[in-house]
C-alpha cells in the first residue's frame, strides 16, 4: 500500500511539471509568430513612415572658393648659398684628387725608371752614377710613405721634376742610339740618289740633257759638301759612348738631309721643256663644185703606184741582124 501510494505520489508531482513545460512551449510558439508577422509587415510600415515624412526641395549654392598656391623652397639668398657651398665642396674634390694624381705620378715614375734601370736603359749609366740615382729613387720612395704622405700638389710636381732631370738624360740617349743608325741612312740614301743622277749626266744620258751647266755644278757642290757632312756624322757615331750623351742627334741628320734635298731635288726633277710641234700649214683654196665636176677623180689611195706609159710593140726583127754569124759569112 505505501509503494502504490508512494507511486500516485510521484505520478501527481510529474503532472505540474508536464503542465508547466508545455506552458512555456506555447509562449516560445507565440513569439516566433509574432516575429513572423512583423517581418512580413515590415515594407508596408516603412511604406505608411516615408509616406508621413513631408518632401524637402535641395537648392544649390555656389559659393566661389578662393584657392592659394603655396610651394616650398629656398629663397634666392638660400639657393645662392647653396651654389656656393656646393661649388666650395667641388673645388675641394678637385684639389684633393691633383693631389693624389701628383702623388701617384711620383710614385709611378719611381717604380718605372728603377725597373729600366735594370734592363733596357742599363747601358746607358755609368756604375757609379747607377748607384747614386738608385739611392735617390729609393729614398723618394720612403719619403711618400712618410712625410710626403699628405703634402701640397705642387711638392709632388717639384720632386718629380728633381728625378726627371737625370731620369730624361739617360733616356734621350737610349732614343738617340735607337734612331740614330735609321736617320744616317736615309741621308746616306739621298746623296747615293745625287751621284747617280751625275754619274748619268757625266755619261751624257738624254734623260738629263735639258740641265744648264749652272744646274750640275750646283749638284756637284752640294754633292761634295754634304758627303763631308755625312762622313763626320759617321765618325762621331762610332766613337759614341752609350753611357755618355750623344755627340750628334737625330733631329740634326734629319735638318742636314731636308737642307740638301731642299737644294738637289729640284734640279733633279726638273722637267724637260716642252718641244713645240711644227706649223701647221696654211688651208689650200676652196675648190667649187663646178670645177670639182670638171676635174677628174683622183685615187685617195696613198699607196697606189703612178699609172705606167703603155708599152709599143717592137717592130719585126731583120733575121740578118739578129744572127750575127751571118753577118760575118756574107
Amino acid at each position: 500500500m505505501e509503494t502504490e501510494e508512494a507511486e500516485n505520489g510521484v505520478k501527481e508531482e510529474s503532472k505540474p511539471n508536464e503542465n508547466e513545460a508545455d506552458l512555456k512551449a506555447e509562449k516560445i510558439e507565440k513569439a516566433d509568430s509574432d516575429d513572423k508577422m512583423k517581418v512580413e509587415n515590415g515594407s508596408d510600415d516603412i511604406i505608411s513612415e516615408d509616406k508621413k515624412k513631408p518632401k524637402t526641395k535641395t537648392k544649390t549654392v555656389q559659393n566661389p572658393l578662393e584657392v592659394t598656391i603655396s610651394k616650398k623652397g629656398f629663397t634666392a639668398k638660400e639657393l645662392q648659398e647653396a651654389v656656393e657651398r656646393e661649388n666650395a665642396m667641388i673645388s675641394t674634390d678637385k684639389l684633393i684628387k691633383d693631389r693624389l694624381m701628383a702623388k701617384n705620378a711620383v710614385e709611378e715614375y719611381v717604380y718605372e725608371m728603377r725597373d729600366k734601370l735594370y734592363s733596357k736603359l742599363e747601358n746607358f749609366i755609368s756604375e757609379s752614377d747607377k748607384d747614386v740615382y738608385l739611392a735617390e729613387l729609393s729614398k723618394t720612395e720612403n719619403w711618400l710613405y712618410d712625410e710626403g704622405e699628405n703634402c701640397q700638389k705642387q711638392v709632388y710636381i717639384d720632386k718629380l721634376a728633381e728625378l726627371r732631370k737625370v731620369g730624361d738624360r739617360i733616356m734621350t740617349r737610349y732614343t738617340e742610339n735607337e734612331g740614330r743608325q735609321g736617320a744616317l741612312n736615309l741621308l746616306g740614301t739621298s746623296l747615293v740618289h745625287v751621284r747617280k743622277v751625275l754619274d748619268l749626266i757625266r755619261n751624257k744620258d738624254e734623260k738629263y740633257d735639258h740641265l744648264s751647266e749652272e744646274d750640275i755644278k750646283t749638284l756637284a757642290e752640294k754633292d761634295a759638301e754634304f758627303q763631308g757632312v755625312f762622313n763626320d756624322f759617321c765618325n762621331k757615331a762610332t766613337s759614341q759612348k752609350l753611357d755618355e750623351d750623344p755627340l750628334i742627334t737625330v733631329a740634326q741628320i734629319n735638318l742636314k738631309r731636308k737642307e740638301f734635298e731642299d737644294k738637289c731635288y729640284p734640279i733633279v726633277n726638273k722637267p724637260k721643256p716642252k718641244v713645240e710641234p711644227p706649223p701647221v700649214p696654211a688651208d689650200e683654196p676652196k675648190v667649187t663644185k663646178e670645177e670639182e665636176k670638171d676635174t677628174p677623180m683622183e685615187s685617195t689611195d696613198a699607196n697606189a703606184t703612178p699609172e705606167q706609159p703603155q708599152e709599143q710593140p717592137a717592130p719585126a726583127a731583120d733575121p740578118a741582124a739578129a744572127d750575127p754569124t751571118s753577118m760575118e759569112l756574107d
